[in-house]
């Protein structure tokens, strides 16, 4: 018997879940700053929510009951923040190693983005309501996740702003 296709969608979600656990705490292990090494600590410990809720919905759903996972809360669920790539598709111990904190911080953005939407995109082909609310609730969560390291990379940059809006102005 073939599974359905919204079961194996989620075991593919909870797999990205995972390796999302997995490289934020590989990267924490490297990065120096200490700030920045407890933001990715934890985003990886709400990459670990992400998979409870996955994983709740997936044995309720296969128990026939109804779905677990909060609604997204509105329409305003958008694709995440843009960000120049880190160009890194898989994590290399040696080019990680020789990495500055904006560079592994930028790594984390990239794969927040690339979870954002591939839960819009999820959220996209979903047939139930209750499905799309599920991809859109987690596109959400990823999204702010993208800011959250955004707004890191701006103050290890010092550049004047924080979750981009300008801390200062030097005009009268």
């Amino acid at each position: 018997m073939q599974a359905p296709e919204i079961v194996k969608v989620i075991h593919h979600a909870i797999g990205k879940e995972k390796e999302a656990i997995t490289t934020y705490l590989q990267l924490a292990k490297v990065i120096k700053d200490v700030k920045a090494k407890n933001v990715l600590i934890n985003l990886a410990s709400d990459e670990v929510g992400h998979m409870n809720k996955l994983e709740a919905h997936l044995v309720s759903f296969l128990e026939g009951k109804s779905w677990v996972i909060s609604p997204a809360g509105g329409a305003e669920t958008v694709a995440a923040v843009g960000t120049k790539s880190a160009k890194l598709e898989t994590i290399d111990p040696g080019k990680l190693a020789r990495a500055d904190e904006v560079q592994i911080l930028e790594i984390a953005i990239d794969k927040e983005i690339a979870a954002n939407k591939a839960y819009l995109d999820l959220a996209k082909k979903a047939v139930s309501k209750e499905a799309k609310e599920m991809f859109l609730s987690l596109a959400k969560e990823e999204d702010m996740h993208a800011r959250i390291l955004k707004a890191e990379v701006d103050s290890i940059g010092q550049n004047g702003f924080w979750f981009d809006m300008q801390e200062f102005t030097m005009e009268q």
